[in-house]
């Protein structure tokens, strides 16, 4: 049966788009998009979110332009990144870490609810097409290593890439990076920990030049040791510009 259905869809290339456009089309006027927050009907096609909570998120405004901390005044650099300028450029990240971004963030990252990722993906590229045509090649997620992926079954900051990508029309790159250690969970260690825990965690394996302007993605900036460490490797391997993006601010 799976010869015949590969063999129709070789002989008509445009069916299986076909179908699978009418079967999605059915399945979101059989599901309709409910936001998973109010309950409210979500936004179409297929988004989760209403647009009534999505204007309540609380945005990280008045963020240092380096690192995405908030600062007493809008584009004021840190003291952070006075002292110490990290390997990356710029991050841009429009949400603060609070209720209810934690709640999604948790139910994404260990709650096994992929599906969270469009959601978070859509308001990452929508918050990015405000500020302007990116100024990347491509885009970077941060890699898990290999046994926490197998664990949890997926890489959120992939996930969270993907649909983004899509909307801002831009390749994923997301065999470019690999995570060559498999480091302690930043999240359950002290911030002064955690630079250490991610040094020298990341390798490149592009056997090609690498995109001269790179955006490296993930869920949370915390304490941005983890994007740190990943800009490193790519300056390392000869990209010219780094910049983060994530959909949170610690």
């Amino acid at each position: 049966m799976a010869q015949y259905s590969n063999a129709v869809a070789a002989c008509q290339p445009g069916l299986f788009q076909q179908v699978y456009g009418a079967s999605r089309t059915l399945l979101h006027k059989l599901f309709p998009a409910t936001c998973l927050l109010c309950l409210d009907p979500g936004q179409p096609p297929r988004l989760d979110l209403c647009r009534g909570c999505e204007d309540d998120l609380p945005r990280n405004l008045g963020a240092c332009p380096i690192c995405a901390m908030r600062v007493a005044s809008a584009d004021v650099i840190c003291d952070h990144c006075l002292l110490r300028r990290p390997a990356f450029d710029s991050a841009f990240v429009p949400y603060r870490y609070e209720f209810p971004l934690v709640e999604l963030i948790h139910r994404l990252k260990y709650g096994g609810q992929v599906a969270i990722a469009r959601i978070l993906g859509t308001l990452l590229a929508r918050r990015l097409a405000e500020r302007g045509p990116a100024a990347v090649d491509a885009i970077v997620p941060v890699p898990l290593h290999s046994t926490r992926e197998a664990r949890r079954g997926y890489n959120q900051a992939r996930e969270i890439a993907s649909f983004a990508a899509e909307l801002l029309h831009l390749p994923v790159e997301d065999r470019l990076a690999e995570r060559i250690r498999n480091t302690e969970e930043q999240a359950a260690l002290p911030a002064i920990v955690r630079r250490v825990n991610v040094s020298g965690a990341f390798g490149i394996r592009a056997r090609r030049p690498l995109p001269p302007a790179i955006a490296i993605v993930d869920d949370v900036l915390t304490t941005g040791a983890t994007v740190d460490a990943l800009a490193q490797a790519l300056r390392r391997s000869g990209c010219r510009r780094i910049e983060v993006w994530a959909v949170a601010r610690a």
